[in-house]
């Protein structure tokens, strides 16, 4: 049990550090929506039981969901801005 709930303590600060850096880049939304996971997770964590293994599940995948999408979008805008040349038309 204790290893399940440091697992969706490991996923909410990882959404903790991505709602920064969307609100670092001007994303209210982003930031917004992986507070909120991150906090249902955490509240969640508390009162962990045995019979809420399915939901803990799906709140870890659309957690860990959250993360990824961040980090396509970071990388996507790194890759943007290295590929960019000034002045060329598009």
């Amino acid at each position: 049990m204790r290893e399940r709930c440091c697992m969706l303590e490991t996923v909410a600060g990882a959404l903790d550090a991505v709602a920064e850096e969307a609100e670092d880049l001007g994303d209210a939304r982003f930031a917004a929506n992986s507070k909120c996971v991150a906090g249902t997770i955490r509240g969640y964590a508390d009162n962990l039981g045995t019979q809420d293994l399915k939901s803990a599940e799906l709140l870890l995948e659309l957690g860990i969901t959250l993360v990824h999408l961040s980090s396509m979008r970071s990388t996507a805008a790194v890759a943007a801005v290295m590929t960019h040349t000034p002045g060329a038309c598009h």
